[in-house]
């Protein structure tokens, strides 16, 4: 599979993934951007680094509805995802505070004793893991390769562009502009 490629029904990922996905809906918004990430994913820690402003931006201007779908394919992180979904659960603000937060410690190398930070309790993990593991197998349905993989689609003309790897912040804008406009 290629970096880059066409979704042909985007309504059907958005079906599918919001059963599992950490979800933002803006309202009436016609731009959908789901990231498969994996919390030990350099390539999404660039992304949130890089875009995460940008896409809350969206969402708050009521742009793009946001989707973030565990893709856990580091060995021994689904627990630790298990544990961020709980932190989107208590408040899905904090989850993004958190997230942003996590990938700046991961960036600079600052990265541990993670599992602390999120103060979930062992009940809320252990029902959450599940979901952890659905999220996963909903990804490799969707074709994501790997993480992260990024979805951006056009719900008016429901067609959308599959990207794997992070393009970069102006690739990435443009793609999202793209299919905005489009």
């Amino acid at each position: 599979m290629s970096d880059e490629w066409l979704i042909k029904d985007i309504r059907r990922v958005l079906e599918k993934v919001e059963g599992v996905g950490l979800g933002f809906r803006a309202q009436s918004s016609r731009l959908i951007i789901v990231i498969f990430y994996d919390l030990y994913c350099p390539g999404c820690a660039l992304l949130e680094d890089e875009a995460g402003d940008y896409l809350l931006e969206l969402f708050r201007e009521g742009k793009a509805s946001l989707y973030f779908v565990d893709y856990p394919v580091h060995r021994g992180v689904e627990k630790f995802h298990a544990a961020f979904r709980c932190i989107y659960k208590r408040d899905p603000l904090i989850f993004l505070e958190v997230l942003k937060r996590h990938y700046e410690a991961y960036l600079s190398g600052k990265l541990k004793g993670e599992e602390a930070i999120t103060g979930a309790s062992n009940d809320c993990i252990n029902e959450e893991l599940q979901r952890v593991m659905e999220a996963k197998s909903i990804a490799k349905e969707l074709g994501a390769p790997g993480t992260p993989t990024i979805i951006i689609g056009n719900l008016v003309k429901n067609i959308g562009q599959g990207v794997f790897g992070y393009p970069g912040l102006m690739k990435f804008m443009k793609i999202i502009e793209e299919l905005y406009i489009y």
